[in-house]
């Protein structure tokens, strides 16, 4: 009776301040709280209501008033959402041979690792796959994706090492390598796969690159305040993160998951793998085909996905018993993935994330105050502004990347401040110092990340380096 009432109360909740074009106020006050302190500096919201109706909500700051529209068109980069797009087209594509080695797929590739490996275990991330491969080295750390390759999976698939645990871990190189195998097993591009399915979802406004058509309604991508690079996700990199969307499209997308996809129907969802995070509580999240599973209690799933590139956020959800579906997007690095799932389900406990002491940086860096960061990153954690190590390692990635060694050396040196015992700052570090050409240093760094790594053979190769440059 009591589960009744409370789904009664959900539904007529929903109803009235979306009747009325309203959100609840404590979910306005924290959206406009964050606008205005540029933690996002835009956010797009889609509803899809239990009738099937829609409505849409769009924020952002216009000199310093905030702007609430219903344009619900604006693009952002929706990252790893891009991942239940390629898991619906390996369950169309792969159903019959889901239970099928993926060595099968690439039988040029000499490693025995191949073998032990499900397609289903690809698209439930329990493949022992690392999030990323020990060979992904980009060439622009601001845009890390971009010259991404056939053959350059194909060097990583060689020296593939997994571990057999068959334990959930999440992994953008797996969705790669899955994307790559639907592909081989249709005699299909990406651009077909992808724009076949976007058409089936009545997703017309919904890219696959950055093309110059879509410059004048894509949002500007930020990070800590600062602008940021779009990520340009090329091979089958664009298959773990590549689409660029819109809340309507999104919101259609959720259509076609209820119409066509079995997690979406009313009946509960079995054999679900936990993922270990307990961010959400203990024994909440759980991982099936493509998609999160989060039971905040015993009569409740909520279907999710997030996803992330340098500048952008996004989240997608779906209330099983209330038949609610969220999308949001925003232009920022700052999770909205509270605000989606306190939508969702109204008892989830909303953030109130601060400006770190990396905005502050930011701000100094944009205002050309950069001749010493640490020195100001001290000042500032002296005065206890809110730290996030993260955030640092955002900024120092993003600016490595557009090649200002002199500034991403010093947040790399905060780093290693804040990380003594993590071995890839010192990898960063060594990064930073090599760029610099101070090949002793960096030689300094990279044994110090060795010896906190042993197994990490490419961190020789980078010592090597260095001692051949040091002496030409």
């Amino acid at each position: 009776m009591k589960t009744q009432f409370l789904f009664y109360f959900f539904i007529c909740t929903i109803s009235n301040f979306l009747s009325a074009q309203d959100l609840p106020s404590d979910v306005y006050q924290e959206i406009e709280r964050r606008i205005k302190l540029e933690i996002n500096p835009s956010i797009s919201i889609g509803f899809l209501l239990p009738n099937g109706d829609t409505k849409y909500h769009s924020f952002s700051i216009e000199e310093g008033v905030i702007n609430v529209k219903t344009d619900s068109l604006t693009l952002y980069e929706i990252g790893s959402i891009t991942k239940t797009f390629t898991a619906t087209l390996a369950q169309l594509s792969l159903k019959e041979s889901m239970s099928v080695s993926i060595k099968d797929f690439f039988p040029d590739v000499d490693n025995s690792n191949l073998d032990r490996i499900e397609l289903s275990e690809l698209q439930n991330h329990i493949a022992g796959i690392p999030r990323l491969s020990a060979q992904f080295t980009p060439d622009d750390w601001s845009d890390p994706f971009n010259g991404y390759s056939d053959s350059l999976l194909n060097i990583e698939l060689q020296s593939l090492k997994t571990d057999t645990l068959k334990v959930w871990r999440y992994s953008n190189l797996g969705y790669g390598i899955l994307g790559k195998i639907v592909e081989k097993s249709t005699n299909r591009t990406f651009e077909d796969l992808m724009g076949g399915l976007l058409l089936k979802a009545d997703m017309t406004n919904t890219y696959l690159n950055h093309q110059s058509a879509i410059i004048n309604i894509i949002a500007q991508p930020t990070n800590m305040g600062t602008q940021n690079s779009y990520w340009n996700f090329t091979g089958p990199s664009r298959y773990a993160g590549g689409l660029i969307s819109c809340t309507r499209d999104l919101i259609h997308y959720l259509k076609y998951q209820q119409k066509f996809n079995s997690l979406f129907t009313p009946n509960s969802i079995n054999k679900l793998i936990p993922t270990g995070i307990t961010d959400l509580g203990k024994d909440r999240l759980f991982y099936k085909d493509g998609w999160f599973v989060f039971n905040p209690e015993q009569h409740t799933q909520i279907l999710f996905h997030n996803g992330g590139t340098g500048g952008y956020r996004s989240f997608l959800g779906f209330n099983k018993e209330t038949k609610f579906g969220v999308v949001i997007l925003t232009n920022s690095g700052n999770l909205v993935d509270d605000i989606g799932l306190k939508l969702l389900y109204p008892d989830f406990q909303l953030n109130h994330p601060e400006r770190t002491i990396a905005y502050e940086l930011a701000d100094a860096i944009d205002q050309g105050n950069t001749k010493n960061l640490v020195a100001t990153y001290k000042q500032l954690k002296a005065e206890e502004y809110p730290g996030n190590i993260l955030n640092i390692y955002w900024l120092e990635r993003f600016f490595f990347g557009k090649g200002k060694y002199a500034i991403s050396h010093q947040l790399s040196n905060i780093m290693v401040m804040e990380l003594p015992d993590d071995w890839e700052v010192f990898e960063i570090n060594g990064q930073n110092l090599e760029k610099l050409e101070r090949y002793e240093e960096a030689i300094i760094a990279y044994k110090k990340a060795l010896k906190l790594n042993p197994e990490n053979t490419l961190l020789i190769d980078h010592i090597e380096r260095c001692k051949t440059l040091d002496k030409s």
